[in-house]
């Protein structure tokens, strides 16, 4: 009796799916690290279909850009402004500094961080 109680346990759990498992991989997490301007905040955004990292960062904050030749940088996350050569807006995803700037894709299951640290790119797309 407890063998087919686990069983249908069990196979109950792979029909509907495990809470939190299948849900969790048609969202990303965004981390928003402000630096010492404010408290840092995670946000979870829905990826129903491609996004890149900057839209799925402009679902879950107010967003400003600003374009310079082929690159866009973000300026400003929920009101904390860049100052160029000074303090800047990075990011990761899963850890990673990403190969195609803005435009980096992520699926669900990925967490992008957003860190407010020093400028240390603005002097070498000045060049």
């Amino acid at each position: 009796m407890k063998l087919t109680t686990f069983f249908l346990g069990f196979m109950l759990m792979m029909l509907i799916g495990m809470p939190g498992v299948a849900g969790k991989a048609k969202f990303v997490t965004v981390e928003i690290n402000y630096g010492d301007q404010k408290a840092p905040e995670t946000i979870q955004v829905e990826c129903s279909r491609s996004m890149t990292a900057l839209e799925a960062l402009q679902h879950a904050a107010k967003v400003k850009t600003h374009p310079v030749a082929n690159y866009v940088f973000v300026t400003s996350i929920n009101g904390v402004e860049a100052a160029r050569g000074e303090m800047a807006w990075y990011y990761a995803v899963n850890g990673k500094k990403p190969k195609v700037a803005i435009n980096q894709p992520v699926k669900g299951g990925d967490t992008i961080s957003w860190r407010f640290v020093k400028d240390v790119c603005s002097c070498t797309v000045d060049k």
